[in-house]
Formats: structure tokens, C-alpha cells, sequence
């Protein structure tokens, strides 16, 4: 039976550091000061892979956007990763290109001669690569989706924010999961949970990602939302007979933080969903601290600096 944990409590030798979560967005906003956190171990570093720079145009129905969604997802996910963002004469990487979305029609259910809404749906398009200093200012990679991608949403506003989202966020996954900037290692441990033919205990795969280090951390992030089935065997402390489907690959991303950043989450096999939600956000929440993620990139948490979480039961 799922266990209801009223709120997410990371902590290093019993001092807590950060607060209950609830709804995120990201905000193009400038953003409250946030309370600084204690170190995250002493014997980890900051992840620092080098610097870019996004010059990326977004174009909404044939004019520019007035909050560029796409520039700031980007930003956000490479200042995850670890580069630190600069002017395009500094950057050892730059990422730059158009986004087009539009209009592509308003669907609706038809019948007995009655119209029913449905969603308005929007088409988008990117023409865009990545730029590399070391290679002479070359082009080292091609970002580009020109085929149309559609999305669609009740309403118009949401419509037109969403199909942006998605863009970024496919940019985003070419971008860091490519050739260039892509980190096959991790993303190969964590798909060696889920082959049963793999040959190692999960145990182990664990071990491979924690002496990887921080820059395992932005994958282990995504991963807390891999609800995969581990299918290796292994040890998982305090569950010494778990059944076939209990464990995930998202409770092997959470033991990992645990280890390589010096925080526990309390996280196990019986936590509800609701409190896997708040584990998500409360490590979002520290990476953003221990990597000095911009404000206007943070994550957007209402009650971040006013509501504590009750402790977490052990």
C-alpha cells in the first residue's frame, strides 16, 4: 500500500534544506531573492561543462513573440547540464536558429448539424544548429525539424504557449542527447536497468553513476520521471522482497542524488505518487541552488519561501 508523506524534507546529517513543493512553471519573471542553501558535500563541485550562448528567434503566427519561450527553456536546460550562460562572443557553444509556429486549423466534432470545439492545433518548425568555437565557428550539429509538429489545446492561449514548450523541449533533447553535448554513458547505465539481459545487479549500475559524479546529476533529474520497470536484481535496503514491478528506474535515479549529492528524500517503493511529485521538485529545487541557475530560469514555486514541509517519516 502507497504511503501519503506530507511533503519533501532533503537532508544532510539531519539539517534540512529545502521546502515543500507544489505547481511549477517556469517564469520568464524576475524572480524573488531565494534563501541560500549549505554546500551540497564538501567534497562535490559545482558541474561546469563550459559556456554557450542562445540566439534563437521565436515567431508566433508571422510576428515575434513577446516572451521568447523557446530561448528560455533552452537557456534553462543547458544551465542544468552545466554550461554557464554568456554573450556569443565568449560561448564555446552557441545555439542559434528560428522557430516558427502557426496557425493550422480550429478542430471540431461535427454531427447532426452541430459544430462541437475541440482544440485549436498549431504547427511548429525549427531551422537552427549548433556552433562550436573549437571547431573554427563551424557548424557541428543541425537542430532542425522541418517538418511541421502539431499540438493542440482547448484554448487558444494555451494552444499557442504549449506548441512552444514542445519545440524547446525537442530542441532541447537534440541538443543534449546528441553527438556534441550528449552524455551516452549515463543515458546507457539507465537503460541497462531495464534489460533483464544486462548481467550486472542493479546495484552495481548504481555504483557506475555515482563515481561519474554530478555530471550524472541533469540525467538523473529526468530520470525521476522514468517509470520504467528495473528488471536486474539487487539490494534495495529495507525491502528485502520486493515484487516483480515494484521498483522503478526513477527509485534507482533518487538513490543515486542520495549518494552523489549528500541528501536523502526519503523516497522508497511505498512513497504515493503525490510524494514521488514533491521528491521531484524538492532535487530540482537543490540542483538549481548548488549550480547558481539563473533566477529568471528557476523553477516557480509559490510557497518555496513561506510553507515548511512536516518531517518526513522513517
Amino acid at each position: 500500500m502507497k504511503r501519503n508523506k506530507p511533503g519533501v524534507l532533503l537532508v544532510r546529517r539531519g539539517v534540512p534544506v529545502l521546502l515543500l513543493s507544489w505547481l511549477v512553471v517556469v517564469s520568464a519573471c524576475q524572480s524573488k531573492p531565494q534563501p541560500e542553501v549549505q554546500p551540497v558535500g564538501q567534497q562535490v563541485e559545482a558541474l561546469m561543462r563550459g559556456t554557450a550562448h542562445v540566439q534563437v528567434e521565436e515567431i508566433l503566427d508571422g510576428a515575434p513573440t513577446d516572451t521568447n519561450i523557446a530561448k528560455l527553456l533552452l537557456e534553462r536546460s543547458l544551465s542544468m547540464h552545466g554550461f554557464r550562460l554568456v554573450s556569443r562572443e565568449q560561448a564555446d557553444y552557441i545555439i542559434e536558429g528560428t522557430l516558427e509556429c502557426d496557425y493550422f486549423q480550429d478542430l471540431s466534432f461535427d454531427f447532426n448539424d452541430q459544430s462541437q470545439h475541440l482544440e485549436h492545433q498549431y504547427h511548429g518548425k525549427f531551422d537552427g544548429h549548433l556552433i562550436s568555437r573549437s571547431s573554427g565557428g563551424e557548424v557541428v550539429q543541425d537542430l532542425s525539424f522541418p517538418e511541421p509538429l502539431m499540438n493542440g489545446r482547448t484554448q487558444m492561449e494555451l494552444a499557442q504557449r504549449d506548441i512552444r514548450r514542445r519545440s524547446a523541449t525537442i530542441i532541447a533533447e537534440n541538443l543534449l542527447r546528441g553527438k556534441i553535448l550528449g552524455d551516452p554513458e549515463v543515458r546507457g547505465l539507465l537503460d541497462a536497468l531495464t534489460d533483464p539481459l544486462d548481467g550486472r545487479f542493479y546495484n552495481q549500475i548504481q555504483d557506475e553513476m555515482i563515481q561519474i559524479g554530478t555530471r550524472a546529476v541533469p540525467h538523473l533529474l529526468e530520470a525521476l520521471r522514468d517509470d520504467r520497470e528495473v528488471r536486474l536484481e539487487g539490494s534495495y535496503k529495507g525491502f528485502p522482497a520486493l515484487e516483480e514491478g515494484e521498483l522503478k528506474v526513477y527509485h534507482i535515479a533518487d538513490l543515486t542524488l542520495r549518494d552523489i549529492l549528500d541528501r536523502d528524500s526519503g523516497l522508497d517503493p511505498l512513497s504515493s505518487d503525490d510524494y514521488l511529485l514533491r521528491v521531484r521538485i524538492a532535487w530540482q529545487w537543490l540542483w538549481e541552488d548548488f549550480q547558481q541557475i539563473p533566477q529568471n530560469l528557476r523553477i516557480e514555486v509559490e510557497q518555496r519561501e513561506t510553507k515548511a514541509p512536516a518531517p518526513i517519516d522513517r
